[in-house]
């Protein structure tokens, strides 16, 4: 497909044309973020790294890969919506704004403006809605049961509380035990991390599985991994997180952050939060 099949031209601003680098070169450029070297250095840097977390997390009404994909073209956004969106809303993008690309699930790509870059009736920002913790909990306990993973209860007798194991005979393929004497949201944070363990491909071959095989190179390394994930996930759904505070404590005390691929990581936060939805 051609890239002039793949833009959406807004019938708004007839004479507005797309950056010279859009459509499927710049769709490409951008998704490659692990293939690309001054991306892969740039995110490598733990300050960046964590600004990338935040603003993931903030940005709650996009997914975590088109937020991560606007963070790399407008670090300073708040609030972008198209052009017909704005004009919604009473305003429209200021003359020569650039806009953002971003994905758009089963249609063209989208351009988008921050509110920045746009003029017009005055506008709020979207409070974040209230999560159902409760609701997130039974809902990806369900689906990935689907998946063959079983969310268990009382804890395996020596393990860990939340590990993620292979099943033995006559269990699920996977098993995670979560420890019911604890609240909604810890029994969540423990899931989303090891769920995010397990579609990050950490727990090795796994034949028929719809995500790759990868184990870490160390276990700091998964256990950052993992934790960026669970810190996405969990923190813009407001719920604390251990693996979380792991990746911040990392972060505040090391320079570069360990070896990951955040083209995936962004991915597996997205299928997570979909999967409490």
């Amino acid at each position: 497909m051609g890239a002039e099949a793949s833009v959406h031209q807004s019938p708004l601003f007839p004479d507005w044309q797309p950056p010279a680098a859009a459509g499927e070169e710049r769709l490409a450029e951008l998704r490659a973020f692990d293939e690309l070297g001054h991306l892969a250095r740039r995110y490598r840097d733990s300050r960046t790294f964590g600004s990338l977390l935040d603003f993931v997390i903030k940005m709650r009404d996009l997914s975590p890969y088109n937020a991560a994909l606007l963070h790399v073209q407008k670090p300073a956004a708040s609030m972008v919506r198209t052009a017909a969106e704005w004009l919604q809303l009473g305003r429209q993008p200021l003359p020569g704004a650039q806009p953002a690309l971003l994905l758009h699930p089963g249609g063209p790509l989208q351009f988008v403006f921050d509110v920045s870059e746009t003029s017009g009736a005055p506008v709020a920002l979207p409070a974040a809605e209230p999560v159902d913790v409760g609701a997130r909990l039974e809902n990806t306990i369900e689906r990935v049961r689907r998946e063959g993973v079983a969310a268990v209860g009382p804890l395996f007798e020596q393990e860990p509380r939340g590990r993620l194991r292979r099943g033995k005979a006559g269990e699920a393929p996977f098993t995670i035990g979560l420890d019911e004497a604890q609240d909604e949201a810890a029994r969540y944070s423990t899931l989303v991390y090891e769920l995010a363990r397990l579609f990050l491909g950490h727990l090795g071959e796994c034949p028929g599985c719809d995500w790759p095989s990868r184990p870490p190179a160390d276990d700091i390394s998964g256990r950052f991994e993992a934790g960026a994930a669970a810190a996405i996930v969990c923190g813009r759904a407001g719920v604390p997180t251990e693996a979380g505070a792991f990746v911040r404590g990392y972060l505040q005390n090391f320079a570069e952050v360990p070896e990951l691929s955040l083209d995936l990581l962004l991915r597996v936060s997205g299928r997570l939060e979909r999967l409490g939805k």
